[in-house]
């Protein structure tokens, strides 16, 4: 069983695989950004860029925004996971001695 399934166990099974692949796409997100916290830290915020005047400028850094945009989407994503293993819940499974034990309190 891969971890995206085990985050997915008790999802009901009409949206289980929508949610595995959710769990796995959350999943590799996180890898991402693991990878790249290190690198993230050493950049810089802006860098400057000459434009087609000549003139030097100050711009925000590409590969930082790309980084925070990752960040935002893993977020997102994270927390509409979260809410579909919390609003498609299998249904708890009773086991056959609850099952007697329910009869014989009817039975009463």
């Amino acid at each position: 069983m891969t971890q995206a399934e085990k985050i997915c166990t008790n999802v009901s099974a009409d949206i289980k695989p929508q949610a595995v692949t959710l769990a796995n796409a959350v999943l590799a997100m996180q890898n991402k950004i693991d990878q790249q916290i290190p690198i993230y830290d050493q950049m810089p915020l802006a860098q400057q860029v000459t434009v087609g005047t000549g003139e030097r400028m100050l711009r925000a850094n590409p590969a930082v925004q790309e980084f925070r945009a990752t960040v935002r989407d893993y977020a997102q994503a994270l927390s509409n996971l979260r809410s579909i293993i919390d609003n498609n819940s299998a249904p708890a499974e009773t086991s056959s001695l609850d099952d007697l034990r329910s009869k014989f309190k009817m039975a009463k």
